[in-house]
């Protein structure tokens, strides 16, 4: 199908890639707030949270590449409906007792299930370049009302039903994303130099990927439900923890269509760089023991560069954008792999105050160098 003869990808498209990616992340979702705090009677240690919690990642650090191959071979639609149904079933696994080997294999599918959807909902989101922005704002605002419901219900079942029998409920939900993934149009393929497997190597974009992925999705998301434990006791440990990450999806949802429109209007590269310097300001906010205050800081501006850098990544080329992307993400996800395996040790062995100041400075290391440098 050449450029001429592909169809028009309107915005019904780009609701419906969004309503797969976000029905598919729900067991994903939850599990960040569920695995810190009842690992113990989900019968693991506290070592192996970090482990699952980083196994994705790990997993997506190859299947990005070789997801971005198979989906430019055999377009986005199709790509989507196999991870819809792969999300289905790693997140059925969440919910049963079958040791850690059938969650190790939960999460590897689940890691290269995201790598499919995320993206496949980024091409259809950007398929319209001079309006790239606003519909990535669109595709990830749809995206976080359903996270944000997600960690709000699924937080109360939690409390209802337990943290193992609320996966099953999710995974039933999760089928939805089947139905949708199957209601997409055919994508048009953009032509690509790629051959095969490659580690990408980092350039600017890369490199604060990482550091976004170490501070932000790993070490920040695995002690954050500790430091919400000791600093919130009006509510139930979860309720607290959710109520927090929530707060990161109704940005997304809400100030993701804001910033896209921004990064249209100003460039993506200066929106990026004030956020990022609100994204340090919270660590340091942390450092201080105000913990609430940074964390709330943190998953606001941190859910906005989920708008912002597909963006940046967009603007960078002018073709084979899925290759671009998976470049990008494979770093992110490599810093959000590292993170959580080592956000024990590091949480339990550096004083809360050095721990959280250095992320800070590491963070505006990378704002200067990777963000507000041309």
């Amino acid at each position: 199908m050449t450029a001429a003869a592909a169809p028009v990808v309107g915005g019904r498209a780009v609701a419906l890639s969004g309503a797969v990616i976000g029905l598919g992340l729900l067991g994903d979702t939850l599990i960040y707030a569920v695995l810190p705090l009842y690992h113990v009677e989900l019968g693991m240690s506290l070592a192996m949270v970090g482990v699952l919690l980083s196994l994705n990642r790990w997993t997506r650090l190859l299947a990005n590449s070789l997801v971005a191959g198979i989906g430019e071979r055999v377009g986005a639609r199709r790509m989507m409906i196999l991870a819809a149904l792969g999300s289905v079933v790693s997140t059925a696994c969440y919910g049963l007792d079958g040791g850690d080997g059938l969650q190790i294999a939960a999460r590897i599918l689940w890691g290269i299930s995201f790598a499919a959807l995320n993206l496949g909902s980024l091409a259809y989101a950007v398929a319209d370049r001079a309006n790239a922005g606003r519909r990535v704002g669109a595709s990830r605002g749809l995206i976080g009302v359903i996270q944000a419901s997600c960690f709000i219900g699924g937080g109360l079942l939690v409390l209802q039903i337990g943290p193992r029998h609320v996966f099953l409920v999710l995974a039933a939900l999760t089928l939805l994303a089947v139905i949708a993934a199957l209601l997409l149009p055919p994508l048009h393929n953009e032509p690509t130099d790629r051959r095969g497997f490659r580690l990408p190597l980092p350039h600017r974009l890369e490199i604060w990927g990482f550091l976004l992925g170490f501070s932000g999705d790993g070490v920040f998301l695995l002690t954050l439900a500790f430091l919400l434990k000791d600093s919130v006791t009006s509510v139930a440990p979860i309720m607290a923890t959710a109520l927090v990450l929530s707060l990161r999806c109704v940005m997304e949802a809400s100030g993701g269509p804001v910033g896209g429109r921004m990064g249209d209007r100003f460039g993506a590269r200066l929106v990026a760089t004030v956020t990022g310097a609100v994204l340090v300001a919270g660590y340091l906010l942390i450092a201080c023991h105000i913990d609430v205050v940074g964390s709330i800081v943190i998953v606001l501006s941190r859910g906005l560069f989920n708008t912002l850098i597909p963006v940046m990544v967009m603007q960078r080329v002018t073709g084979g954008y899925l290759s671009s992307q998976a470049s990008y993400s494979t770093w992110r996800d490599f810093g959000a792999a590292v993170g959580p395996l080592t956000a024990p040790w590091l949480f339990l062995n550096i004083a809360q105050s050095w721990l959280f100041a250095a992320l800070g400075l590491m963070v505006a290391a990378g704002v200067f160098f990777c963000l507000a440098r041309k």
